[in-house]
């Protein structure tokens, strides 16, 4: 297994966006390429979008990111089967983003056990464009926080 961008000094992490719908793929992307550091440089680099759990397999393997934001509900293969698949292929942190992984939720719990780094919960209804205010600041913070390596490592 390899990992993507942070194995080489000043490149940027790599990210896949998984998730079926382009609404979503769109919002995620935008969160992703705006977060900037104090500098006003990009802090991520978007590697690619995915609809679905088997293309993201593929993309995963051959982009080999450092971070998957992975949907649960999709068609082909949802998040909670493609998530082992993925952890298989690379060393991606999977950070799932999902509106039925609430706190305390079994299917919470199951990504956790399939090896997820973080849940981050959509704002519960219809897709809205203010996700990236709503729950932009926790996505970055559990995607920030997959890729911090412990003191010593």
């Amino acid at each position: 297994m390899t990992t993507g961008g942070t194995d080489v000094p000043g490149t940027q992490p790599s990210v896949l966006i998984v998730d079926d719908s382009s609404m979503m793929r769109s919002l995620l992307s935008r969160l992703v390429e705006g977060d900037r550091d104090s500098g006003g440089n990009s802090i991520w680099r978007l590697a690619g979008t995915v609809p679905d759990g088997r293309v993201a397999i593929t993309q995963a393997r051959e982009l080999c990111p450092d971070i998957c934001l992975l949907d649960l509900e999709m068609p082909e293969l949802g998040g909670l089967d493609a998530l082992p698949a993925i952890r298989a292929v690379c060393d991606a942190a999977v950070i799932v983003v999902s509106s039925i992984a609430a706190p305390g939720s079994a299917e919470r719990r199951a990504c956790l056990m399939a090896g997820a780094s973080a849940v981050v919960a959509k704002p519960s209804g219809a897709v809205s464009a203010d996700l990236v205010e709503t729950r932009g600041r926790a996505i970055l913070s559990a995607m920030r926080a997959a890729l911090a390596r412990p003191e010593g490592a």
